[in-house]
């Protein structure tokens, strides 16, 4: 399981579980690795899509996730009303939710992740066998119990599976292919003496195998005899001077190897979090990569491939470009990537190109300028079954501000409309790249923009911007923004009132420390031109 961002789990220690899970789908070759995700108890119906539940999917994707099982999907009889009947944990998920109709865009940014997820095989260099201990649990990713991480990646293994493992030219096999360049041992110096034979067997056979000197078996199974054999193969395998077992971490023995980092984060901003996870598929190494923080950030990263042409392909539009700012230097490709906040891309390696076509190492960013502000007044229309009314916003504000009892507490879709005309004819109309961003999209985050009556699609985690290259025109631009919020506002506004008056129902108690959530199109709403850094 993972957890959105929740007061009950605080700390991502406490809300990320995948990586044993997909560990254990890896060595025994199976493809699927589910979880039951965006679990929370606390929330409800606040969850910010961008914001709460895309970087929790992201970082546990990074672990190996790669089919989500939705937490929850509540049955609530028509009878229950609305928002209706909900269990008091998980994110709030289904037809009952105000965005229940915008929710394609994400579920389509899940889908293309878990197409890609589900195919070839996750790649990691190192193999952490944890032991035979009960209970015994691998969690999160960040835990890193042989000291691989940020620039290599591990799986776990059990006994049962370690003993399955083969060497060849000093890597370690499983059965079915995957193989690794270290194996680690748990550092709580206890093995069993038939894992200790197995590892005996590994080094014997060339194995690089890392880890603290066993001091028991800490079992019956043997008695006597089976501690001094233990002693005698452990006195073999971690004397000093010989190719045995070394105390290193899997960083400093896979450097020991010169195995270069399989993805190297270079420039990152200080204490930023960012994650990754390589996979091949026949001839394809693509690497997805997550930025975990708030903001939109830039960083060169260095992939342990060469000689092909990389691609960023964007999950979120399902976009595919080439890249240009990259180059190869001693067995690395170095790529220059930048992120929107939350954001996350594929690096895909797939055609082969010449050696002299990689050499741009002089990064040229794309940045975007304002071409116009659209300053016009906004009729907006909020549905009147809900409370709400048809009015005129002269500056865009959160409907919270508003003065309306029915726009203040309003929960739902409000329809955006105004009318533009483009300010610098010739030289707008005749840009190839021109975008609209919406700027600020209050509360859930979720907009769907018509353009002069094209439909432009949902946008739902920033930059909130679309190309509307070709779509303009001189005068009479009708700009249609369908803006929804969460059910939150509309709780609280009835939350005082008899039963009577309400306009929801639901089992859930709306509790007095519940706050309005700002809500709505806050702007600014601008033209935007791309260009050259």
């Amino acid at each position: 399981e993972f957890w959105s961002p929740s007061p009950h789990r605080s700390k991502d220690i406490d809300r990320f579980f995948v990586k044993q899970a997909a560990s254990a789908a890896k060595i025994y070759n199976k493809k699927l690795v589910g979880a039951e995700s965006f679990t929370t108890i606390g929330p409800h119906w606040n969850d910010v899509i961008w914001a709460d539940m895309k970087p929790s999917a992201d970082h546990e994707f990074c672990a190996g996730l790669n089919l989500v099982y939705l937490h929850t999907f509540t049955c609530s009889p028509k009878e229950m009303g609305l928002p209706g009947q909900e269990y008091f944990a998980g994110t709030h998920f289904n037809p009952n939710v105000t965005w229940w109709n915008y929710s394609t865009a994400f579920i389509k940014y899940l889908t293309r992740i878990q197409y890609l997820m589900q195919s070839g095989t996750a790649v990691a260099d190192v193999l952490y066998y944890y032991g035979d201990h009960i209970p015994n649990i691998g969690r999160y990713k960040d835990d890193d119990p042989a000291k691989s991480l940020p620039d290599y990646d591990y799986d776990l293994i059990n006994e049962d599976k370690l003993m399955d493992l083969s060497v060849k030219n000093g890597k370690i096999f499983l059965p079915h292919g995957v193989s690794y360049q270290v194996l680690a041992l748990p550092d709580h110096k206890v093995l069993s003496l038939k894992a200790l034979r197995k590892i005996k067997e590994l080094v014997e056979n060339g194995a690089t195998i890392i880890g603290e000197k066993p001091l028991t078996t800490a079992s019956l199974v043997g008695g006597s005899e089976a501690e001094q054999e233990l002693k005698n193969i452990t006195e073999q395998l971690w004397k000093v001077g010989t190719n045995g077992i070394r105390s290193l971490t899997a960083k400093e023995a896979l450097k020991n190897k010169g195995i270069l980092p399989d993805c190297e984060f270079i420039q990152k901003p200080a204490g930023k979090i960012f994650d990754y996870i390589h996979r091949q598929a026949e001839n394809v190494d693509y690497y997805f990569i997550s930025n975990q923080n708030k903001e939109s950030l830039s960083l060169k990263a260095a992939f342990r491939v060469t000689g092909k042409q990389p691609e960023i392909w964007d999950a979120v539009t399902g976009k595919v470009r080439t890249a240009t700012n990259f180059y190869e230097e001693k067995g690395r490709t170095f790529v220059d990537l930048s992120f929107n906040p939350n954001g996350s891309v594929f690096v895909v390696f797939r055609n082969t190109i010449s050696v002299n076509k990689s050499k741009n190492k002089e990064a040229t960013n794309l940045n975007y300028s304002t071409l116009q502000k659209i300053n016009t007044p906004w009729n907006v229309d909020f549905d009147s079954k809900w409370g709400g009314k048809n009015i005129k916003m002269d500056s865009l504000v959160s409907w919270t501000n508003r003065p309306e009892e029915g726009v203040k507490f309003y929960s739902g879709t409000a329809i955006y409309k105004t009318t533009f005309n483009v300010l610098n004819v010739s030289k707008v109309l005749n840009l190839a790249d021109v975008k609209l961003n919406l700027g600020i999209v209050k509360d859930v985050g979720i907009a769907k923009v018509k353009l002069n009556g094209k439909d432009l699609g949902i946008l739902w985690c920033p930059p909130y911007q679309v190309s509307v290259a070709g779509l303009l025109k001189a005068k009479g631009n009708i700009l249609e923004i369908e803006v929804v919020n969460t059910w939150r506002n509309r709780l609280i506004g009835d939350r005082d009132k008899p039963q009577s008056e309400r306009f929801t129902k639901t089992n859930i108690t709306i509790k007095p420390d519940w706050k309005l959530e700002p809500s709505g199109l806050l702007g600014p709403v601008q033209l935007l031109k791309a260009s050259e850094k």
